[in-house]
């Protein structure tokens, strides 16, 4: 088996990065860690399947081939234990553009969209995108854990929303839902005639090895009105990559999703199918040592955060992405202190969370305890 080296260090400015080559960062000594991709080389059997793509050199259209489909139908079953039907497939381009065509889609210009809040950016701003009112509910702390106010979630229901936005397991908050946990949103949503739209792109970024990701599809009744979204690319860092599936079991939901899809989207790339496949039937050594890394950074960054007086992280149970809580009163602004010291890290605010900045542990251990040492500085200062 591969042994792979996540502690390499691997220059990516000047390759067009996002999360490295930002404007921002010009004539500036910056370690980012807003992005939410990974430092990392992807595993040998996608650089051997984009080397043959490239070998072969010709880029023309593109079929989604059967293998994909029965990969993914496969993948789903095996990790997740729900038994989906091809029929239920529909390719897209990216999770974020299948959500805001399905509000667009699914929801009435009478109608308003509703999430859970601190959420992943695109959730409150697709309202905006497709001009329909957003309603929120917050998460709470239980039990050293982000889970949703049921209480505060019926109260939005009851303002009749087309779709609930289900970010499973939640970003940035890292919380595995548990089986009662989305039976009570079901249940909600199935008391409200609400549609459920669910996001499960950090299915296989599991920090905690006891929790296990539950589909909600996998607990609804196939007629329900409700789209499920996944992908391979957060999971093995090729998100520039592209392409995600839409499972729709509900015959006329699927079958009007994909006459919206018609002109706007585009095809999927050969890179795009063919990654895909090979995430899903390779071995998994890479993501087997990926985790076990990922695991390690998390409990160091964990044990750091909360050995210090006025910051708290609650442990992930999922994803990379660390939620982090400060105390303004004492610290200020944090995240722009942490910046002006040579670390960007992305401000709560982004995801409607005061007094919170979102840290990305997806990278080596050399860059995990720079990032430390300048928060331990920016504490320091702030005394």
């Amino acid at each position: 088996m591969t042994q792979y080296n996540f502690d390499q260090e691997i220059d990516r400015t000047n390759t067009n990065s996002l999360k490295w080559d930002n404007p921002l960062y010009r004539g500036k000594d910056i370690l980012p860690m807003p992005v939410a991709d990974m430092d990392f080389q992807v595993a040998d059997d996608l650089i051997d399947t984009i080397n043959t793509i490239n070998e072969h050199g010709v880029l023309g259209y593109s079929l989604v081939p059967n293998s994909l489909k029965i990969a993914y139908q496969a993948k789903i079953k095996d990790s997740y234990d729900w038994d989906t039907s091809i029929d239920w497939q529909v390719w897209i381009p990216g999770i974020v553009p299948g959500l805001t065509l399905a509000c667009a889609t699914f929801v009435s210009s009478q109608q308003s969209i509703l999430t859970a809040i601190p959420v992943y950016h695109p959730f409150h701003l697709i309202p905006e995108w497709v001009n329909r009112p957003l309603l929120t509910f917050n998460m709470v702390e239980i039990d050293g854990r982000w889970v949703y106010d049921f209480k505060e979630f019926e109260e939005q229901l009851k303002k009749k929303p087309g779709v609930f936005l289900f970010c499973n397991p939640h970003n940035p908050g890292g919380t595995v839902f548990t089986k009662k946990e989305i039976n009570k949103i079901i249940s909600l949503c199935n008391r409200y005639d609400c549609m459920i739209l669910s996001d499960e792109i950090h299915a296989d970024l599991q920090i905690q090895k006891n929790l296990k990701h539950i589909c909600i599809g996998n607990l609804l009744p196939n007629d329900f009105p409700s789209i499920s979204f996944f992908a391979t690319s957060k999971t093995y860092n090729t998100a520039g990559m592209g392409g995600a599936v839409a499972i729709i079991p509900n015959v006329q939901i699927r079958e009007k999703f994909i006459k919206h899809t018609q002109g706007i989207f585009p095809m999927l790339s050969r890179h795009s199918i063919e990654i895909m496949e090979t995430s899903l039937t390779m071995k998994n050594a890479w993501l087997d040592h990926l985790l076990e890394y990922l695991r390690i950074n998390h409990e160091l960054l964990l044990a750091f955060i909360n050995q210090i007086e006025h910051l708290k992280m609650l442990p992930l149970e999922a994803t990379y992405l660390a939620w982090i809580q400060y105390d303004a009163e004492i610290v200020g602004d944090f995240q722009q202190k942490l910046y002006k010291n040579g670390l960007h890290v992305l401000r709560g605010d982004q995801f409607l969370g005061n007094n919170f900045i979102r840290i990305n542990i997806a990278c080596t251990r050399k860059s995990l305890e720079t990032a430390m040492g300048i928060i331990k500085k920016t504490i320091d200062a702030a005394h």
